[in-house]
């Protein structure tokens, strides 16, 4: 029985044997007591090493036992069986970083059939790190086992037990109730800690025990002190012993070494992308002579990633010149950009993810992209093209839009969406995509700040506009976007006593437009409509309209209104999915502003759109608080956000299976 004062005994017992250079094994012996608290036990080859110890005896007491062995599976078996714990067995100079065994001693506890716990390592067999099966003589990158180990249990995901082929390293956990159930390690002729431990692991195999990997844990074996070889490659004699005691195991080790798809292998390669950083390879085909919102929206995706810490490299596939208004970004540092039509991808690689940030459409090589990268992720922005046949030439078009887009979701690795609306879309349509695939990945809205520069749009110049109040109404002219209802409602606005002139800037797209709907409505000398401005052109009308239009009924996300409320203008919107969901924040609406701030319309009818806007003008304390609204909820979608929620999504998808 313990009394209450009686401290509790670890439940782990170092064990580190010295058959050659005593004064080498002291580092690690003053490693394990200085960075663990666990008791050791020293068992030498030779008595005469003793006097290496004495000083780490005189420091450390009681906690360091120093005893003659002839071997370490010796020493493993007497300590056991006089400690009845659980041992961290050293063969080797090495380095532990703090709490090392923190994972180990959690899961041993949480899982009985866990029979060994290795480790990360520079020289590690088939778990040195960063190579897998090269061993090297120090860590890479100016790292040390401190910083590894920290990047490594910082990061996400967590790391999770991964079951190897068996133990390996020069450092191992070797489990109590595993030892009780399998019995003594045996040594062979040899009397090599790497054959008896894999001996041992194989025997506990049979018995349904299991080896793992602690792949948030790294320790450093530095050359400069090593006492064995840094190439621990089996000889034939050992190989011989074990292939006659475990019939299966070594042909079992050769496959697993070269194993890409293995628990340990999805284990290690979310480890090195910890430490080493993620490249990316993004699509890029969509950078055309215009910028519109998603242009503005893989633009700002790629600078976001290529300031984040955890990417090494973005390389950016473009369909021809780098367009001008992305040249600042695809010069960045970290920022690669290749013309894919002139210039091979294959010889980029490898890359850890290939990217597309939108929908891919016909043409787009599902298989070529799953090749480039380790793992394969796309977006769903919307689902408005895929509902709509309107937007393409003809029905086999649109047909042909609606399968590939379909195939890509089917075969990527994971699915992101710019918000929880495009979620309800995709499931509505039945994608068929497992939802644990879907992960929703808002963008940014701080890239205005209402502090860019502006320029009066030229084509709005040249076309007899003076100065004088307007409304705005921005983007393609898409049929969703409703224009001719902005017109209609920009009339009963005119017709309250407001004399408002109206700016309709966008794109014209082929297929699917609202011309016709809105020469219905008649030629009225206060409506300007110029084509795709500029960015500084964009940023003045947003600064100068009294309100922007923009009554869409179908988007992704809705950049608009959080644009223009960075230069402090309104936005007359109707309350529905995605722009309902962002435009609080995503949560319920902040009380400082009221239930009815920001102020949205009910639905699409025009004298409703027009209310709201006559609302804005008649009240600037009103308009005021909407766009600060929006502003407060804009702070929840931050571009750096975006990069944060992508890199975990990277990291957790490549901790999957691949599709």
């Amino acid at each position: 029985m313990i009394s209450a004062g009686e401290p509790t005994k670890a439940p782990i017992t170092g064990v580190v044997f010295v058959s050659t250079h005593p004064d080498r094994m002291a580092v690690s012996v003053r490693s394990m007591l200085f960075r663990t608290a666990v008791d050791v036990h020293v068992g030498l080859l030779y008595p005469m090493y003793s006097s290496s110890f004495r000083e780490l005896q005189t420091e450390y007491g009681d906690r360091l036992v120093v005893r003659p062995v002839g071997s370490v599976s010796e020493l493993c078996n007497v300590v056991y069986a006089e400690q009845r714990t659980h041992l961290l067995v050293v063969n080797d100079v090495v380095l532990l970083p703090p709490a090392a065994l923190d994972n180990a001693l959690r899961w041993l506890s949480d899982d009985l059939r866990i029979a060994t716990v290795s480790f990360l390592s520079n020289a590690a067999d088939f778990l040195s790190f960063p190579t897998r099966n090269l061993p090297v003589g120090r860590p890479a990158g100016g790292h040390d086992e401190i910083s590894i180990t920290g990047s490594l249990r910082s990061l996400s995901p967590e790391a999770v037990p991964a079951p190897i082929m068996f133990a390996a390293g020069h450092a191992v956990v070797v489990s109590a109730a595993a030892m009780g159930a399998v019995g003594d390690l045996v040594a062979p002729a040899s009397a090599r800690f790497d054959v008896a431990i894999a001996d041992f692991s194989a025997r506990a195999r049979a018995k349904g025990f299991i080896d793992v990997v602690d792949s948030g844990t790294f320790v450093t074996r530095p050359s400069d002190s090593a006492v064995h070889p840094t190439d621990d490659t089996l000889t034939y004699d050992d190989r011989g012993w074990l292939l006659h005691r475990h019939q299966s195991m070594v042909a079992f080790l050769d496959e697993q070494r070269m194993s890409g798809d293995s628990a340990f292998a999805l284990a290690y390669q979310v480890a090195r992308v910890k430490v080493d950083g993620l490249r990316v390879l993004i699509d890029g085909s969509c950078f055309g002579p215009h910028e519109v919102g998603t242009q503005v929206a893989t633009l700002h995706t790629i600078r976001s990633l290529a300031e984040h810490d955890d990417i090494t490299e973005v390389c950016v596939a473009l369909p021809g010149p780098v367009p001008s208004y992305a040249a600042s970004v695809l010069a960045m540092p970290k920022v690669r950009a290749r013309n894919a039509n002139v210039e091979p991808l294959e010889g980029l690689g490898p890359f850890d993810i290939a990217y597309c940030p939108y929908q891919p459409s016909p043409g787009w090589d599902i298989q070529r992209w799953a090749r480039l990268g380790v793992r394969l992720i796309v977006t769903v922005l919307d689902t408005i093209a895929f509902h709509n046949g309107g937007y393409f030439g003809s029905t086999g078009d649109w047909l042909a839009y609606r399968s590939h887009l379909l195939e890509a979701v089917h075969a990527a690795d994971a699915v992101t969406v710019i918000s929880d609306d495009v979620v309800g879309q995709m499931r509505l349509h039945q994608f068929p995509v497992d939802p644990s695939r879907v992960v929703s990945v808002p963008l940014g809205t701080e890239h205005l700040s209402g502090d860019q520069p502006t320029e009066l749009p030229r084509a709005l110049a040249s076309r007899g506009f003076g100065v004088g109040p307007f409304a705005l109404c921005l983007g393609v002219n898409y049929t969703h976007k409703n224009r001719e209802i902005a017109l209609a409602a920009h009339e009963i606005v005119r017709s309250a006593g407001f004399d408002l002139a109206l700016v309709m800037a966008g794109a014209a797209v082929p297929h699917g437009t609202s011309r016709v709907s809105e020469a219905r409505l008649g030629s009225r000398e206060h409506v300007f409509v110029i084509p795709e401005v500029s960015a500084r052109e964009r940023n003045w009308l947003l600064r100068h309209a009294s309100f922007v239009w923009y009554p869409t009924s179908a988007e992704g996300f809705g950049l608009v209104p959080f644009e223009a409320a960075a230069f402090g203008t309104p936005t007359v919107a109707v309350e529905f999915g995605p722009i309902r969901e962002l435009a609080s924040g995503g949560t319920s609406r902040s009380p400082a502003f009221g239930s009815d701030v920001p102020r949205l319309a009910a639905n699409w009818d025009a004298t409703a759109l027009a209310e709201t806007a006559i609302a804005f003008l008649e009240d600037p304390d009103l308009s005021r608080r909407h766009t600060e609204a929006l502003a407060l909820a804009g702070t929840n979608y931050r571009w750096d956000r975006t990069a944060d929620a992508l890199v975990r999504l990277f990291r957790d998808t490549m901790s999957r299976p691949k599709r």
